[in-house]
């Protein structure tokens, strides 16, 4: 990485953190304070919606197609938009939240004595709620919200094609109400999340170790952060800091596996890799042997079978850019790989009708470069040779076989005969 971008990362951390230095720890009364406010925005906003003409005619639209259309991935450009959706309509499945939706659903429907009854029996997540408030409140023509607000719309424009175009023509008075709202939810659900960042720095700290950028880290760890303050209910009787410490740290686990290696797992697998190496360095320790499989997967209650499978999967790639020598950095493992693009063709007609083709294109490159593609492919029906034995034979330079390689292979590219009996077409 250059030292450009390293420096703008240590500028960019700097920043953040002399950021989350300035708001100070919070008081148990004031985060109690803050997520009774949060709550209770979401509250008045559901029970705003519901006593519009306007928003209740979306929300009772949007009921309708919770149970009659439901979110499906391949109707989606943006599948972050699916599964966003899915996320907040989880919650909904339980038997008095489906009963709450098919009343919505269904104007004329009294099961509901009031308005309040039946925003209690939907618990619709905060998110969801705000989100509905924030696509009501978006305006055509106009930037369209993100998150939650983006994905109700890309949805809502499914439903428009089934049943027409929705009117959400809210008056002023609505708007400033549902506005005021959004904003008190917003307000308080940020104030917890600014108050909370040093816990974000401190989780990330303990993966700096993991290939991962630690900006990227900070970055992911904030996002847990946001979900926690969204999802925080101070009457569960613990502290903010405890219920999102796991948030954040799942968020920056998740960055770390998702980016930290070549090869990507799903994280159940990760996490039994993780256990069975740690317990694999404890056992070594202790007896000066590297223990056998059963023995492994005795402690984490695993066969000997898919313990041996699990330790195959160790992540050993490697970049072909590699030194193959500590003290070599000119000589790398592509230097000593025979063959080239074609060195793996799909069939032997087409390799034979390549090897016949190119040989006679060959003949128009220089001596030197005629040699060098010959015997990098192995196109004199010898074995493909390394850069490094080609050198050695020319008694040059492999970065001198290296140029007239790369001088070949351009020569060629730029061939009209080899575009057109290969690519159907001719070079730009």
């Amino acid at each position: 990485m250059s030292k450009l971008f390293l420096d703008t990362d240590d500028k960019d951390l700097d920043r953040l953190f002399s950021e989350a230095k300035r708001f100070p720890l919070l008081t148990p009364e004031r985060e109690q304070h803050l997520d009774r406010e949060k709550w209770e925005a979401v509250w008045q906003l559901q029970l705003s919606m519901l006593a519009d003409t306007t928003c209740r005619a979306y929300l009772s639209r949007w009921a309708r197609a919770c149970s009659e259309s439901p979110p499906e991935i391949g109707r989606f450009a943006n599948r972050e938009h699916y599964f966003l959706l899915r996320r907040e309509l989880a919650d909904l499945q339980g038997e008095k939240s489906a009963a709450a939706l098919d009343s919505l659903a269904t104007p004329q429907s009294t099961t509901h004595a009031t308005d309040a009854q039946l925003v209690e029996d939907l618990a619709l997540p905060a998110t969801l709620a705000v989100g509905l408030a924030e696509s009501l409140l978006s305006q055509p023509g106009k930037a369209g919200p993100g998150g939650v607000a983006g994905a109700l719309l890309a949805w809502q424009a499914q439903w428009s094609k089934v049943d027409g175009p929705l009117r959400q023509d809210l008056d002023a008075i609505g708007r400033q109400r549902l506005a005021k709202h959004v904003h008190c939810y917003i307000s308080a659900r940020d104030t917890l999340v600014s108050h909370n960042m040093r816990l974000v720095f401190s989780i990330a700290g303990g993966f700096g170790d993991k290939g991962v950028s630690f900006l990227d880290l900070v970055q992911e760890g904030t996002l847990g952060l946001i979900r926690a303050a969204e999802k925080f209910s101070f009457e569960r009787g613990y502290r903010f800091s405890t219920y999102a410490y796991n948030w954040i740290a799942q968020s920056v686990r998740r960055c770390a596996q998702d980016t930290g290696a070549l090869i990507r797992y799903p994280g159940h697998i990760q996490e039994q890799l993780g256990k069975l190496y740690g317990i694999r360095a404890e056992l070594l320790t202790e007896d000066g042997r590297a223990p056998g499989d059963a023995r492994l997967g005795q402690d984490l209650g695993l066969s000997p079978k898919k313990t041996h499978e699990l330790l195959q999967l160790r992540n050993r790639a490697i970049s072909l850019d590699t030194p193959r020598f500590d003290d070599d950095e000119n000589n790398t493992l592509l230097d000593s790989t025979p063959g080239g693009p074609f060195a793996t063709p799909e069939s032997e007609a087409q390799q034979e009708s390549l090897k016949h083709f190119l040989l006679g294109e060959i003949d128009r490159l220089d001596p030197a470069e005629q040699r060098v593609v010959i015997s990098r492919w192995g196109l004199d029906q010898q074995r493909p040779q390394t850069r490094a034995e080609i050198a050695q034979q020319m008694a040059v330079s492999r970065e001198w076989v290296r140029q007239l390689e790369s001088s070949a292979l351009e020569k060629l590219s730029r061939n009209k005969r080899v575009f057109a009996a290969y690519l159907d077409s001719e070079p730009a």
